[in-house]
């Protein structure tokens, strides 16, 4: 099967698009049996994804949160595991390669998407992301009260994603965490549709859009902004911005008439011609663009503005009508933050206050060391560059026609505006790779289905299945790598649950480490969270927690005569990982003893102390 992959496909045309199959035809052979034609061929495109998947159900009951190591998931799983992603690839550009059936390249997607975004779900029960219990407690806080309880948080300043979760919960008497343990599927899922309806609409081929939707997952994986939080959602809304940007209000560049018509011109030259549309048909376009634009600007501080240098890109390249549609989302986007601005400046810093452009792309600044967290982080370092080195060559060879790729790689290249301005507490270029991914995904797929070799070297199969491979197990090491830290056991959630049922309000709660499934939120300000500063990644790290007298001074200078501390199996995962704080280890060792402190909670992962200040 792998042989078929290989070799050239003679019944394809050298441009390899699309074209109605020919009737099954039967042969006779010479005892007078009949076999149809070309069904064997067929085997291996069914044959590949099924044995895929059943490698992944057969590797994942094989896996448990204890046999995760400091490498993460891919280096701690089984060959099971292991061999599950290629088998779904390969199967899946095998079945691209010959017949291209829409209904098994979906199928042979979802079953890939389920394998990267269900497999941590599956393994540890509990939604990952110390951040996502946050997010939990808002929503029990919007579920409880039913608004806004403090004005000076800033998630509940853009509360369109809490306050619709909150609503779907209790409608459907559902309890948020468990919408929020799927949520990454979920999202992942309705990204893919979206984005293969655009895919398809602007390279107008279907091969090439099943097969960015394959990259877009590999490359997009390692990310993780599709947990249940304000960015995913307005992620998913941008789409659908784009997707009904370029089906009913793209029109065609003037080419003629000014100095700037001119300078176009070469940009577009290529370009296809828009889809017909009537001006109702615009009119109810804008109105729905307008209406789901404001959902984002509710529900997510940076994401309008990303939307907007998009928009921004085709108005300026005079591919959309009407024009003053940019002015209409910039009112909208600014008019909302202007009395929300100080919120931003407490977080994040005001505008323009992140420094070059070079600092903003830096990521967030923590404790990069020799080991398992540095590893990581190279290998998706070099995956973003590769992404965008490749979208730019990708550009280059179709630089005759750019008019046929134009618009995804103005999709690509114009969120890096986004760097000029704002660094978002060091998470502005996540941001910008994440907006930048779908369009590379399309320009690379595109150079690869449109790259020519000589019959003799039939290099471009076997091209694309590396490329696809090498994305998808960066992409996964990425988003594995780090499996220990961010996700959680049910027994680190039930502690959590515990503590805030049991420990007094107004109490004093420690953290060591900032990696606990904290549902704070859900009693907002009924207690007094606080993280130790020994952390270099938090901003600071002037505490050593390996002092005794210094730990005593800090939580005394903290005002209570009663605190609680509490230490988890992911705290010690994240002093490992990251290499901070260093003094973590000592600090459990003494808390019973230099400390005396005595315990209230205990099971495999969690221990809760009580602490009398002295």
């Amino acid at each position: 099967m792998i042989r078929q992959l290989l070799l050239p496909d003679p019944a394809l045309a050298p441009e390899e698009r699309s074209r109605p199959l020919p009737a099954l035809s039967l042969k006779v052979r010479s005892n007078g049996t009949r076999t149809a034609a070309g069904a064997a061929p067929l085997v291996a495109p069914i044959l590949l994804p099924l044995l895929g998947l059943a490698a992944w159900i057969v590797g994942i009951n094989q896996l448990h949160p204890s046999s995760i190591g400091t490498w993460g998931l891919l280096a701690s799983a089984n060959p099971w595991f292991l061999l599950a992603f290629p088998a779904l690839v390969l199967g899946f550009l095998l079945e691209l390669r010959r017949r291209a059936r829409g209904w098994l390249l979906a199928l042979d997607l979802i079953a890939l998407i389920v394998a990267i975004h269900g497999s941590v779900p599956l393994i540890f029960g509990a939604p990952e992301y110390a951040w996502v219990y946050k997010h939990l407690g808002i929503i029990s806080a919007f579920a409880t009260y039913g608004h806004v309880t403090d004005p000076a948080n800033i998630y509940q300043q853009w509360p369109a994603l809490f306050a619709a979760v909150a609503a779907l919960g209790s409608l459907a008497h559902v309890a948020p965490i468990s919408l929020a343990a799927w949520a990454p599927l979920a999202f992942e899922l309705a990204d893919a549709l979206l984005l293969f309806a655009i895919f398809r609409l602007v390279s107008g081929e279907r091969r090439t859009a099943w097969l960015a939707i394959l990259l877009y997952e590999g490359l997009v994986s390692w990310v993780g902004q599709d947990y249940l939080s304000p960015q995913a959602f307005a992620y998913l809304l941008s789409l659908a911005i784009v997707l009904i940007t370029l089906r009913w209000l793209r029109r065609a560049p003037a080419v003629s008439g000014g100095r700037l018509a001119r300078l176009r011109a070469p940009l577009v030259a290529g370009l296809p011609a828009p889809g017909q549309t009537t001006k109702a048909m615009r009119a109810v376009a804008v109105a729905l663009l307008t209406v789901i634009y404001l959902a984002i600007v509710m529900a997510h501080q940076l994401t309008p503005y990303l939307v907007l240098t998009g928009i921004g890109a085709l108005t300026i390249l005079d591919l959309l009508r009407p024009r003053w549609l940019l002015a209409l989302l910039s009112v909208a986007a600014f008019g909302y933050l202007v009395p929300h601005y100080h919120l931003i400046v407490d977080n994040f810093g005001g505008l323009f206050s992140g420094g070059t452009p070079i600092d903003n792309a830096s990521g967030v600044h923590g404790t990069y060391h020799a080991g398992a967290e540095a590893t990581t982080a190279l290998v998706v370092r070099v995956l973003a560059g590769a992404m965008w080195l490749a979208a730019a060559a990708s550009i280059a060879i179709r630089r005759k026609e750019l008019g046929r790729v134009i618009i995804p790689a103005a999709l690509a290249f114009s969120p890096f505006i986004v760097l000029f301005v704002q660094s978002y507490g060091g998470e502005a270029i996540y941001r910008v790779f994440l907006f930048s991914a779908p369009w590379c995904a399309l320009l690379i797929a595109g150079a690869l289905r449109h790259l020519r070799f000589p019959r003799r070297l039939p290099l471009r199969w076997p091209l694309t299945a590396c490329v696809c491979l090498a994305a998808l197990f960066a992409g996964l090491q990425g988003l594995y790598g780090p499996a220990r830290v961010d996700a959680f056991t049910r027994s680190e959630v039930t502690a959590s649950q515990w503590l805030y049922k049991n420990v007094p309000r107004g109490s004093l709660v420690l953290l060591p480490v900032d990696n606990f499934p904290a549902l704070e939120a859900a009693n907002y300000n009924d207690y007094d969270l606080q993280v130790m500063p020994s952390d270099p990644q938090l901003g600071a790290a002037w505490l050593d927690e390996s002092n005794v007298a210094q730990v005593q001074s800090w939580i005394a200078s903290l005002g209570h005569d009663t605190a609680y501390i509490v230490v988890s199996r992911s705290m010690a995962a994240s002093a490992a990982y990251f290499g901070a704080p260093t003094g973590y280890k000592n600090l459990v060792s003494m808390i019973p003893t230099a400390l005396g402190g005595s315990v209230v909670y205990h099971d495999a992962d969690t221990t809760i102390y009580r602490l009398s200040v002295v």
